[in-house]
């Protein structure tokens, strides 16, 4: 392909060009791209800017296409997704016909990615070491081959506000880390409507739907369903989450052929609208290469997060083969970032969609790192990657001046045997304003993250609580440390708790709250008013261990956990604690509960765990064997059994139990439970919605999907 088939192809169609890719718009991108190339210190080759040009023209000559795919509306409003295959037929149409324009040109960034991730840089034995050749791709604004401006104000008539319809009752949220950013869940409610991901565990396709269910008193009335039926394309499909956001209701998943790890598989993002309840009509899919790992709603944009491992038995120009992509067209070269050093040889895939218009991608950005942990703040999305240790034995490239040995990112003159070293991983953080993800920065810290939990950003600041271990005698120790917006490291505490983990964190504020654990649980208090000089406050040691922490209240704080032998550490049963923070100079435990259940899935769920202090309540799902008569009576057997529990907390009493409801069936996605006024509607994970009035805490009734 070169630049006269291009100019002749957009004369002879007449492609409607859109405003940012004018002759006069691409020269002022060309510009930036070079400003922000000098910025952040990448080399760039010339090469490099006309690959962009040309890439530019190529949208320009796919606009048609790819607007055709933009506008497909449902053949029916009964809530099925049976548009979808229509979409999927034109959109491997589309696919073909892009990857033919991309293959022709240029792709300088592609085939140095090749080299990196598949030739000959890699180790079988060992990790990479350094990126020896200049492939550090700027996360420009924009979305690669999407252009924005191409479908702006498609869907200008959806409304993405806050509960449409819903009543003045007061109703539970979802359990979300950070206010102003939504986590998905299977079971949500607007205080009028139920909403259910019914998620039978024996299939993956055909029974998988997704409910909506007015609500009036205990009575529910199912409006409508969408049935989730497979992609065409693939084998298995699997239905994550969903959110609702105002007349929009997104379900997240990802489907495959085969194996869930392999190139083929693809995340994507569905898109109804519910301004009818009674008759969903489907909008829109978006689609992006690797298996599902995370998505978040934060300002009306959805961020939908995978993993990505290219195929390794590829041949270099096999692009589509190790690039990701995105709606079946590869990630725009400018769109890739690819680390100095790396660990992996896989993505984090990234991209946005803005629910007021999400007929494409607003931006996408494709990422060379394996991401152990991430972290949504309401303006940065956060990832630490676990940076392996260099063990001896190993063959290293050396490719750093003066025949220094580079071992992720730390010089040192030779390995001879096992490093003194600390466990190391790499924090990088993209900015998300608008819905536009833009490189920000990356370092390194000690240790590895828990859990979601182990970050919080608050007043310019992340703060991370991590677990180190030490590889010349792999005993771990705690840390806390807190960066400025730049990730310039600000203050940090080390070595806390040796020879212990960290199992769970909490930030409220200038306070950090993280328990550790081998044989007692340790209750830390980190006074962090000062960045530059985080101080710990209090420790509280007490057996067993909390998994998780939750604020419950002005000067409160859940613990859900394990009990364990102070002898030998060893876990017994599932545990409730609510400490004292009022003062966090002399934080306390107030009360303790232990259950009789050994397992609570919940723990490990938080978007399972049902927590309002101002209603007075907590509940969750345990796991425990039940003693009952079989089906003729005469014989006394045990199984195991999901039970669903609601409990109220008194200073004086402790935690008092409401409710207890045993669930017929098992649930690998855990129980749910939310409240509308003074009822509570408890789905099981499967096919059962559990009603119970808050006033005496009476089964109503159950209704089955």
């Amino acid at each position: 392909m070169d630049d006269k088939f291009l100019r002749d192809r957009i004369r002879d169609d007449e492609v409607d060009v859109p405003e940012s890719l004018l002759p006069e718009n691409i020269s002022k991108k060309l510009d930036a791209v070079a400003d922000n190339t000098k910025k952040q210190g990448v080399k760039m080759l010339s090469r490099n800017i006309r690959s962009f040009a040309l890439a530019a023209a190529a949208v320009i000559v796919v606009a048609a296409g790819a607007s055709m795919v933009s506008r497909l509306s449902p053949k029916n409003t009964s809530g099925s997704n049976e548009d979808m295959y229509e979409y999927e037929k034109m959109l491997e149409t589309t696919t073909e016909e892009t990857t033919g324009v991309t293959a022709g040109m240029e792709m300088t960034i592609y085939d140095e990615l090749y080299e990196k991730l598949i030739g000959r840089n890699y180790i079988d034995d060992g990790y990479y070491i350094r990126n020896d050749s200049d492939i550090t791709g700027s996360a420009e604004t924009g979305a690669g081959h999407y252009d924005s401006a191409v479908n702006e104000n498609v869907r200008n008539d959806i409304t993405t506000d806050t509960a449409s319809g819903s009543d003045s009752k007061d109703f539970s949220k979802n359990n979300d880390q950070e206010e102003g950013v939504s986590e998905g869940n299977i079971f949500i409610t607007d205080g009028k409507y139920l909403y259910v991901m019914k998620k039978p565990d024996d299939v993956y396709v055909g029974t998988r739907s997704v409910s909506i269910c007015a609500v009036d008193g205990g009575a529910l009335d199912e409006s409508s369903r969408i049935q989730l039926d497979k992609l065409a394309g693939y084998e298995y499909v699997d239905y994550n989450t969903m959110y609702v956001d105002g007349n929009v209701l997104v379900i997240t998943g990802y489907a495959y052929s085969r194996y869930a790890y392999e190139p083929g598989c693809i995340s994507f993002g569905m898109f109804y609208d519910i301004s009818d309840k009674e008759a969903p009509k489907y909008i829109n899919m978006v689609t992006q290469s690797g298996y599902y790992v995370s998505s978040r709603i934060t300002d009306g944009v959805l961020y939908l997060i995978s993993h990505y491992t290219p195929d390794y038995s590829c041949s270099e120009g096999e692009y589509e083969s190790y690039i990701p992509m995105y709606n079946g067209m590869l990630a725009g070269e400018h769109n890739i970032y690819c680390p100095e050093y790396v660990n992996d040889r896989s993505y984090t895939v990234i991209g946005s969609v803005v629910l007021k218009n999400p007929m494409s991608y607003k931006d996408t950005e494709a990422v060379v790192l394996s991401s152990d942990n991430m972290y949504v703040s309401e303006n940065a999305i956060y990832f630490l990657s676990y940076q392996p240790y260099m063990w001896y034995g190993y063959e290293i490239i050396n490719d750093v001046e003066n025949d220094e040995l580079q071992t992720d990112g730390v010089q040192s003159e030779g390995i001879t045997g096992y490093e003194t070293e600390k466990s190391r991983s790499r924090l990088m953080k993209f900015s998300t304003e608008n819905g536009n993800i833009e490189y920000a920065g990356e370092t390194e810290v000690c240790g590895s993250a828990d859990s979601q939990f182990s970050f919080s950003e608050y007043n310019g600041y992340i703060r991370i609580v991590t677990t180190t271990y030490d590889y010349t005698y792999y005993e771990p120790s705690c840390g806390l440390y807190i960066f400025d917006s730049d990730l310039k490291l600000v203050g940090s505490i080390e070595d806390i708790a040796n020879g212990e983990t960290v199992k769970s964190s909490r930030f409220l504020g200038n306070m950090a709250y993280f328990v550790t654990f081998r044989n007692t649980d340790p209750l830390f208090v980190v006074d962090m008013s000062d960045p530059a000089d985080p101080v710990i406050v209090d420790e509280l040691k007490l057996p067993g261990f909390s998994e998780y922490l939750h604020p419950y209240g002005e000067g409160k704080m859940l613990g859900l956990g394990y009990e364990a032998d102070e002898s030998n550490g060893r876990v017994s049963n599932v545990k409730m604690s609510m400490f004292d923070i009022s003062d966090p100079y002399d934080i306390s435990e107030e009360n303790r509960l232990q259950l009789e259940a050994y397992y609570s899935g919940a723990l490990y769920e938080h978007r399972a765990i049902l927590v309002d202090a101002q209603r007075n309540l907590i509940g969750f799902s345990t796991e425990e064997n039940i003693i009952e008569a079989d089906e003729t009576g005469a014989n006394i057997v045990g199984k195991l059994a999901q039970i669903y529990r609601l409990y109220r907390y008194d200073d004086n009493d402790g935690f008092v139990e409401l409710i207890e409801c045993v669930l017929d069936v098992y649930s690998y996605d855990y129980p749910r439970a939310v409240y509308i006024g003074d009822y509570l509607y408890i789905f099981d994970g499967v096919e059962s919605i559990y009603t119970y009035e808050l006033n005496d805490y009476s089964l109503i009734g159950v209704t089955e999907f």
